[in-house]
């Protein structure tokens, strides 16, 4: 929260919408979350106010074991239930986390320099 970059993607937790969730065995060794932004003030892969942007984090010596992509999981399956028509996210274009986040749906919508915002739109249950 020391850090105005990221102190955004926390500041008022809960707001009306948010939704995350810890990964603890048993202490914490990840989180990931969701929130919307207004377009006065929102994070780097904003893309609209009604889509909320995730945020995810594991730490390092825990990378590489499946719990971003549970966490990542987990946070689609509750934004398709509380009804979000897509998330978005930023990522660096060298992060190999963007596999992850491709693997699960999401597209390149647009790139800031080295950052890509990418989108996963929820799909209608048939």
């Amino acid at each position: 929260m020391a850090d105005p970059r990221y102190a955004g993607y926390l500041a008022g937790w809960p707001r009306q919408g948010d939704y995350g969730l810890v990964a603890e065995e048993p202490a914490p060794v990840g989180a990931a979350w969701y929130r919307t932004y207004a377009d006065a003030d929102h994070g780097h892969g904003f893309v609209a106010e009604d889509v909320p942007e995730l945020s995810i984090a594991v730490i390092a010596s825990r990378r590489h074991e499946g719990i971003g992509r549970r966490l990542l999981s987990d946070l689609i399956e509750a934004s398709v239930a509380q009804g979000c028509r897509a998330l978005s996210l930023s990522v660096a274009e060298n992060n190999p986390a963007r596999e992850l986040y491709e693997s699960a749906g999401f597209v390149l919508t647009g790139k800031h320099g080295h950052t890509c915002t990418m989108v996963r739109h929820a799909v209608p249950s048939t």
